[in-house]
C-alpha cells in the first residue's frame, strides 16, 4: 500500500487518483483495481532544493603531513561543487576511493606504507578513469621517470606549491576529466545511432535523413571536444619539457633553441603542419634522455670522454625514445628522437642508419642541435659555425637539407641568435642583459631573466656566490644589442 499525497481527483468511467512519489506519477482506479506509471521529467526545484544538491566533483588528497592535508583543505573551503577527502596514508585512500567516486587523486611521492609511485600505479589499474597527480618536494629523477610511466600521472607538481597555481591546475584537471567522459558518452551515443542507420529498411528514406542529421551534429560535438584533447596533448608535452627544465636550465635553453631553429627549417623546406608540428615537439624533447647526465657528460666532447661515459652518451637517443614511447600517443615523436644522432653517410649512432633511412625530422634536429652546440657549448663564431655545417654536407647532412638550413640561419629574420652569447655567472657584467634566471643551489630564484645587470645585481651575486655554480652559463645580450 502506497503512503501518497493526492493532488487531483476526477471522474471517467470510474473515480482516478493522481498521487506523485520518488519521481513517478502513479495513476490508480479504484473501481478496477490496477495501478500503472509512467516517469516524468523530475522538477529540480523538488527533487534537489537549495543546499541539498550532491558535490560535482570528488577531490581525494593523500599526504602523510597534517598540516599539508589542512592546507589543501583550506583552499576549497569555499567551493561547493568540490568534496574533498583526505587520507595520511595509501591504504587509507584506497578504502576512501573504494566507498566513493573520486575524480581526481592528488598524491604525495614519499609516504609510510605505500609510496605515492605505488599507489598511483594501483589507482591507475584498479581505477582508471581516476586522474592522477603527484605533489613532491623530493627532485629524484628516477621517481619522477617511475611515476610518469607507471602511474601515468597528468602532472607532476612540487611542493611547497602556489595556492593559484595548484587550484588552477586541479579546476583543469577536472575540466579534462569531464571533457574525457564526455567523449566518451558521446562516443557511445554515435556508436548506437550509426547501428540504428544500418538496421533501417530503405524505404525508411526520410527517417534515415533525420538521422543522419542527428548524427552530424553528434561529429561536430566530438570534433570540438577531439580539439580539445589534442590542446591537452600539448599539456603533455609542456610537462615533459618541464621535467627537463627542473633538472637541467642549459639543457632545456639548448632544446629551446634547437626547436626554435627546426621550426624555421620546416618552414623553409615546406613541410606540412601535422608532421612540421610532430618535429618541433620532438626538438623540445630531443635531449631528455640526458637528464641526470653529469656536467662532463652534457659539456664534454665525446671522443675523449671514457668508456662508461662515451657509452651512456650514445644511448641516451634511446632512453629518450623509452622515455617519450611510454605515452602511446607520442609514438612518432620517440622514433625522431631515436636518430637524431645518426649520420647520413651511416656513421652514427644508435642504429648507423643512413641516407634516407634517417627520418626527416631526426635530421632536421641533428643539424640544428649540431649548430647551437658549436655556437654555444663550442663558442665559435657565426661564419665558423656556418663553416663546420658546410664541412658535414654528405658526411653527417643531406646536402639539400644543409644548403636550406643555410640560408635560415643567414636570413635577416634568423639572425637573432647573433647577438646573443652565453657566459659564465662569474663573468657578468654591467651592461649585460638577462636571458636566463639565475637560482640558487636550493631552488630559490636570486635573479629574474629580463633585467639589465648593473653593479648592484652584480653585488647580489657575490654576497650569494657560495650558493651558487658560478661557472655555469646563461645567455646575454649587450644593451647596445636590440634584444628580442
Amino acid at each position: 500500500m502506497h503512503n501518497f499525497r493526492p493532488y487531483q481527483w476526477y471522474f471517467r468511467s470510474g473515480p482516478i487518483l493522481h498521487f506523485f512519489e520518488n519521481g513517478r506519477t502513479f495513476v490508480y482506479n479504484l473501481e478496477e483495481g490496477f495501478c500503472v506509471w509512467m516517469r516524468l521529467r523530475r522538477c529540480e526545484k523538488e527533487t534537489e532544493p537549495e543546499g541539498m544538491r550532491m558535490a560535482q566533483h570528488k577531490i581525494l588528497f593523500v599526504d602523510d603531513e597534517v598540516n599539508t592535508l589542512s592546507a589543501f583543505k583550506r583552499l576549497f573551503f569555499n567551493s561547493n561543487d568540490i568534496e574533498i577527502f583526505t587520507a595520511k596514508n595509501g591504504v587509507e585512500g584506497l578504502k576512501i576511493l573504494g566507498l566513493n567516486d573520486v575524480d581526481l587523486v592528488l598524491s604525495d611521492m614519499r609516504m609510510p606504507q605505500l609510496n605515492g609511485t605505488d599507489f598511483l600505479k594501483y589507482v591507475k589499474n584498479k581505477y582508471p578513469n581516476v586522474l592522477r597527480i603527484m605533489i613532491t618536494g623530493y627532485a629524484d629523477i628516477r621517481a619522477t621517470i617511475e611515476a610518469i610511466n607507471s602511474g601515468e600521472v597528468y602532472r607532476f607538481l612540487t611542493k611547497p606549491w602556489n595556492d593559484d597555481d595548484l587550484k588552477i591546475t586541479i579546476l583543469k584537471a577536472l575540466e579534462y576529466s569531464d571533457l574525457k567522459k564526455r567523449n566518451e558518452e558521446m562516443s557511445k551515443i554515435i556508436w548506437r545511432k550509426n547501428r540504428e542507420l544500418k538496421l533501417l529498411n530503405e524505404s525508411l528514406e526520410d527517417k534515415v535523413e533525420k538521422r543522419t542529421a542527428q548524427l552530424e551534429k553528434a561529429i561536430v560535438k566530438l570534433k570540438k571536444m577531439t580539439d580539445v584533447l589534442k590542446e591537452n596533448f600539448q599539456e603533455i608535452i609542456i610537462l615533459l619539457t618541464g621535467i627537463i627544465s627542473l633538472f637541467h636550465k642549459d639543457l632545456a635553453a639548448h632544446s629551446k633553441r634547437v626547436a626554435g631553429l627546426s621550426e624555421a627549417l620546416c618552414d623553409k623546406l615546406a613541410i606540412q603542419s601535422e608532421e612540421k608540428e610532430t618535429i618541433i615537439q620532438a626538438a623540445f624533447l630531443h635531449d631528455i634522455g640526458l637528464v641526470g647526465a653529469t656536467e662532463d657528460i652534457y659539456f664534454g666532447d665525446l671522443d675523449k670522454m671514457d668508456e662508461k661515459s662515451r657509452n651512456f652518451y650514445m644511448y641516451h637517443p634511446v632512453i629518450g625514445q623509452k622515455i617519450v614511447g611510454a605515452v602511446k600517443t607520442l609514438h612518432a615523436i620517440a622514433k625522431i628522437i631515436r636518430s637524431h644522432h645518426e649520420e647520413y653517410n651511416g656513421s652514427g649512432f644508435p642504429d648507423k642508419l643512413r641516407n634516407g633511412h634517417i627520418p626527416l625530422g631526426s635530421q632536421i634536429i641533428k643539424i640544428a642541435s649540431d649548430y647551437d652546440d658549436l655556437k654555444f657549448k663550442k663558442a665559435l663564431t657565426f661564419e665558423e659555425s656556418v663553416k663546420r655545417i658546410k664541412d658535414g654536407s654528405y658526411k653527417s647532412y643531406d646536402p639539400d637539407i644543409v644548403n636550406s638550413f643555410v640560408k635560415v640561419i643567414t636570413d635577416s629574420g634568423s639572425q637573432q641568435y647573433k647577438p646573443v652569447t652565453r657566459v659564465a655567472i662569474k663573468n657578468l657584467k654591467p651592461g649585460m642583459y638577462l636571458l636566463d634566471e639565475i637560482i640558487l643551489e636550493n631552488g630559490v630564484l636570486l635573479v629574474p631573466k629580463g633585467i639589465l645587470i648593473n653593479e648592484s645585481i652584480q653585488k647580489k651575486i657575490k654576497t650569494f656566490s657560495t650558493l651558487l655554480r658560478m661557472e655555469r652559463e646563461v645567455e646575454i645580450k649587450n644593451i647596445k644589442e636590440k634584444v628580442v
